[in-house]
């Protein structure tokens, strides 16, 4: 019983801390105690007014015990001196006396009828309610007697008075102070029982007034417990979340330094080495823009828990926040051990994931720093790791890297390159270049593809190679990359005024462009906004960003495709299982990758494999764009082949929009028709 009124004490306040914040739960806590204070001050008062109550109950049945008590006696007094009365009159000779003694004997029945109302106005037990009842008929019977004797002493006969007397009136008197006599006792006797039936109760109501203030302290106390572990526990969790992550459990920061200031003074001693890995998953935002933060949070689980069954005891897993990891190799006495290890944690991560009812992989970029080589204490050793990282994502992520001290160079170019980029954006100095397709049957500019170039003031014209990155991690890339849209929609819609009919204009969508929420609003309102007719827009996505998530890549498309823009797959060729998920795509155009031109007049495979790509799409109704042509030699097998449409700088480089006018007005008929080789169409 008392470990279910425990529970259902401890259910409530625990419930409470649960579901409120801190400061409110602690203002309950407070609210309590002072309940509890009121309840035991309330059960104190109750008991003391209830032992109160019982004492005035005893002192009342005192009183009126003690009154009866006297009662009693006082009627038992009166009944004596009556008699005594009698006697005196009926010896008494002189008249007047005579008559005063009646008077007083008449008087005495008076104050004893007086006192017998009193009596029964007082609660009276059954036996003297009996015994007054005798009295009265006992009285009824000798009261008779006494006056016959008094009127015969009045009138002179004392014999027959003194006959009366003795024979009738004295016994009958003797009956009733018998009976009165014995209602002294009855009386004393109650008086007695109830005086002990009221103390009785008061002690009665004492020890429970004290068992109630005891039981109300027993509660306080047991309260006081529960309440004093629960604040315990809440500081332990309130600990263990400053010093652990919310969501994988983790520690966090403030416990890793802590931890790894403790590993570099053991290793220190004892003349091991540390390895500190800086893990950062590749693409995650694209896994929280495609499935929602909901499945990047269950990432992030489950990359934490398979890290945590990777390490022994004496490493450390940590979560710095976002997609960052830490794992410190502790005690290693060379570097391969922290190699195999790197190792394990790029296996485990690079294992399919499923979070509901989907399955895809992921990868991530890891920089290593080791004790004592790169850094001898916790802040070198984590910034010379996270600068390893970020030099792995460089050289094209999944992958580790060691850090080296040039990589520190490396860094503060990359910031000073940010600093510049974001300071170039507010400038306007990235700004559109454009490459022209021409289509080998038309011989005409088919196509433009706008490319984007950065116009540094001191640098000069910097390739996308160098900052396209930059765009992308930061998220510039949206930004920058919405108002290349506007631009170049403009800019073919002044070249079709201008005479090029039919041209359209090619723009590249980077993954955190393609996976915005509003990309379909922001393609309707700017083609809206320029004017230009929605089939000469065209979007070139790479393989790498439809694979992600394809059943929401493809309902991607099919929005762009209701607006009327054409879809092309970039660099096809070089990514995924291209062939086995081409079906799943609802696109207009095969880009292959320059990886199948740049050889295709020296290896004959280059050429088969490009021929039958052409042979896919066609059967699949896709148009084909060639890219990276930059010889004759290169043109004439595409020609033969069955190509028709080609880019490279065979034909010319990313120019200008101003430079393109003079592309347009260029003969490429003749030009194409002057190097092939002679008898070819």
């Amino acid at each position: 019983m008392f470990s279910r009124f425990l529970a259902s004490l401890s259910i409530p306040l625990a419930a409470s801390r649960a579901y409120l914040p801190g400061h409110v739960w602690q203002l309950s806590l407070v609210a309590g105690f002072a309940v509890q204070l009121l309840l035991i001050l309330f059960v104190t008062l109750t008991g003391l007014d209830q032992l109160d109550a019982t004492e005035r109950h005893m002192q009342n049945v005192t009183e009126e015990s003690m009154r009866k008590l006297e009662l009693s006696k006082t009627m038992g007094f009166l009944a004596r001196e009556r008699t005594m009365n009698l006697f005196m009159v009926m010896h008494t000779a002189d008249p007047f006396e005579r008559d005063a003694i009646y008077l007083h004997f008449e008087q005495l029945a008076n104050k004893f009828v007086g006192v017998r109302r009193e009596f029964l106005k007082l609660p009276l037990t059954p036996t003297e309610h009996r015994l007054l009842e005798e009295q009265r008929r006992l009285s009824r019977i000798a009261v008779p007697y006494q006056e016959e004797a008094i009127a015969l002493a009045m009138a002179g006969n004392k014999a027959g008075a003194g006959a009366i007397l003795l024979d009738q009136a004295i016994p009958a008197q003797n009956a009733v102070l018998e009976t009165l006599a014995e209602l002294d006792g009855a009386t004393h006797q109650s008086t007695q029982e109830a005086i002990r039936e009221a103390r009785s109760a008061h002690d009665s109501a004492r020890l429970q007034m004290y068992a109630l203030s005891g039981m109300a302290l027993l509660i306080g106390i047991v309260v006081a417990v529960v309440v004093v572990r629960l604040i315990g526990r809440a500081g332990r969790e309130r600990e263990h979340m400053a010093t652990h992550d919310a969501l994988t459990g983790l520690p966090n920061r403030l416990l890793l330094m802590g931890r790894l200031e403790q590993a570099i003074a053991r290793a220190q001693r004892q003349n091991l080495m540390i390895g500190v890995m800086f893990i950062d998953l590749d693409r995650f935002k694209l896994v929280n823009d495609t499935l929602g933060h909901a499945a990047g949070d269950e990432l992030i689980r489950q990359v934490a828990a398979r890290l945590s069954r990777i390490v022994r005891s004496d490493d450390i897993v940590a979560r710095l926040g976002g997609d960052e990891f830490i794992v410190v190799v502790s005690d290693a006495d060379k570097v391969g051990q922290i190699i195999h290890v790197v190792d394990k944690v790029v296996e485990s991560i690079g294992q399919p994931y499923r979070i509901g009812d989907r399955e895809f992989f992921t990868s991530a970029s890891i920089g290593i720093g080791i004790y004592p080589h790169d850094g001898a204490d916790t802040d070198d050793l984590l910034k010379n790791a996270d600068t390893a990282m970020y030099h792995a994502k460089e050289l094209g992520r999944n992958r580790y890297q060691l850090f080296d001290t040039e990589m520190n160079i490396k860094v503060a170019q990359r910031l000073e390159l940010e600093t510049d980029m974001r300071y170039g954006i507010e400038r306007g100095e990235f700004r559109p270049y454009y490459q022209p397709q021409i289509n080998l049957s038309t011989h005409r500019i088919q196509v433009v593809e706008v490319l984007m170039r950065w116009q540094h003031p001191t640098r000069g014209t910097l390739l996308p190679a160098i900052y396209l990155d930059l765009l992308e991690d930061t998220g510039c890339i949206v930004e920058v990359g919405r108002k290349l849209l506007r631009e170049a929609c403009r800019q073919c819609v002044s070249w079709q005024a201008a005479g090029q009919a039919g041209l359209a204009i090619a723009v590249n969508l980077s993954s955190k462009e393609f996976w915005q929420e509003d990309l379909c609003q922001t393609v309707a309102a700017t083609l809206a906004e320029t004017t230009l007719s929605p089939q000469s827009l065209h979007f070139e996505l790479t393989e790498s960003i439809l694979m992600l998530d394809i059943d929401q890549a493809v309902d991607k498309i099919k929005e762009l495709k209701r607006i009327g823009v054409r879809l092309a797959v970039d660099d096809f060729g070089t990514g995924y299982s291209s062939l086995a998920h081409l079906k799943h795509f609802p696109v207009d155009t095969l880009k292959i990758d320059r990886y199948f031109v740049k050889d295709i007049d020296r290896q004959s495979t280059d050429a088969a494999i490009t021929q039958a790509i052409l042979a896919l799409s066609e059967s699949l109704g896709l148009e084909t764009v060639i890219e990276g042509v930059e010889s004759m030699a290169q043109l004439n097998i595409l020609h033969d082949i069955g190509c028709d449409i080609v880019q490279g700088f065979l034909f010319s480089e990313p120019v200008p929009g101003e430079a393109m006018s003079a592309l347009f007005e260029r003969d490429w008929a003749a030009e194409i028709a002057q190097d092939r080789p002679a008898g070819t169409a």
